[in-house]
């Protein structure tokens, strides 16, 4: 059988991944560095630690009947509370930012996920492997396999509300399978519909798995604090307001907020407060007419009700063609990375300009620039009981 190469322990390797072919098409000396000698980056990043606990927390909310998935992520972020390893990005700040933006995220997904094709009970699975042989009997390249653990399979409503329209016959089943792929980022995923379906990671998915429904459910990691003319999420429905809807802050009262429906609103607050340009009446009669206007047009809500964080689902439907494309590119990764192995050819493609700048990747700056602190800082040689843990799928 063929092999992608034989890695430091003298195991012939043919398991294939999506983010394994990232790393080649970066840059095959980063594959080489990372997937052949081993080398890995010390799990000191609070995002990674971040997104596992939020994902494990969905999935106790599923396997626990609905119940308890908030105070779960709390005890689950609380291990990371003493360590001073973890290196936190500006939108995460520190453990503590991270515990509160997390508590609020997990909330919003248990007040939200009735509405969801994503399902209480046995029809959702989570953390389902499919694995794919790419060239079955090949001489050169047989017995290679693509493999990818997908987030959740969710065996859904044929014709829900957020899933793309389409013709469902009786003989397709009573189910329409779809992959939910759980991500955590600082910027918002686009808003369009459909837009899951043109991500690279899902499309190689559905070709492997053969389900053509894809959907990303996108956490946005937004800080804290609240202010005039910030956007909110609401956790907790009432007044008017469904759980998960969008307002924004009109006013800050100690503990709770005034909120209205758009930005506009805010212009004609400032003009029934009698606003002129920098200067605003400040006198009891204005604030009586503002409260007044509140009252009609705004609701209040305790802050603990709602949050800066913001959870969208975006769901798509791959085409045959599309996740065609994506075999294919595994084709071509494997068929690369094979003759890489065979002819001991890594060449470092790495760039430091647009439109390939990779100055802010760790293996350029330990591996290339030769920065032997940060290397030393940042990773860790794999041993034998640990190497093949490296071709797990890479957390987002």
């Amino acid at each position: 059988m063929a092999h992608l190469y034989v890695n430091s322990k003298g195991t012939p390797w043919r398991k294939h991944s999506y983010s394994a072919g990232c790393d080649f098409d970066q840059c095959p000396y980063k594959y080489y560095l990372r997937r052949v000698l081993g080398w890995k980056e010390r799990d000191n990043r609070a995002s990674f630690m971040f997104g596992r606990a939020l994902e494990e927390s969905i999935q106790f909310h599923h396997d626990n009947n609905g119940q308890g998935a908030a105070d779960d992520f709390l005890r689950r972020w609380a291990v990371h509370e003493k360590n001073g390893e973890l290196k936190y990005t500006n939108a995460e700040k520190d453990w503590l930012t991270c515990k509160t933006m997390g508590h609020d995220m997990i909330r919003l997904y248990v007040a939200v996920q009735p509405s969801l094709p994503i399902y209480i009970g046995s029809r959702s699975v989570f953390q389902r492997e499919y694995a794919k042989e790419v060239f079955p009997n090949d001489p050169n390249y047989g017995g290679i396999e693509d493999a990818g653990k997908l987030d959740i399979i969710s065996y859904a409503e044929p014709t829900h509300p957020l899933l793309p329209a389409i013709t469902w016959k009786s003989e397709d089943g009573a189910f329409r399978p779809l992959i939910v792929d759980i991500k955590t980022s600082a910027v918002e995923f686009p808003e369009q519909p459909g837009m899951a379906a043109f991500d690279s990671q899902l499309r190689r998915y559905s070709w492997l798995s053969g389900i053509r429904d894809v959907s990303l459910l996108w956490f946005k990691k937004c800080g804290l604090g609240y202010k005039r003319g910030y956007t909110a999420t609401v956790i907790d429905a009432g007044s008017g307001y469904a759980a998960g809807e969008q307002c924004v802050i009109a006013a800050v009262d100690g503990a709770h907020a005034w909120v209205v429906r758009g930005d506009f609103l805010l212009d004609e607050m400032d003009k029934v407060r009698g606003k002129k340009g920098k200067s605003a009446d400040e006198s009891p009669e204005a604030e009586a007419r503002v409260l007044g206007f509140l009252n009609t047009v705004g609701a209040r809500f305790p802050l603990t009700s709602l949050t800066k964080q913001k959870m969208q689902f975006n769901a798509g439907r791959v085409s045959n063609a599309s996740a065609d494309d994506a075999g294919r590119i595994a084709q071509r990764q494997i068929i690369q990375i094979v003759n890489a192995w065979k002819n001991k050819e890594y060449p470092n493609t790495f760039g430091v300009r647009y439109p390939k700048d990779d100055r802010n990747d760790a293996y350029f700056r330990a591996f290339v620039l030769e920065d032997e602190m940060f290397k030393k800082q940042t990773f860790v040689k794999s041993d034998e009981a640990s190497f093949d843990n490296l071709f797990d799928e890479d957390p987002e």
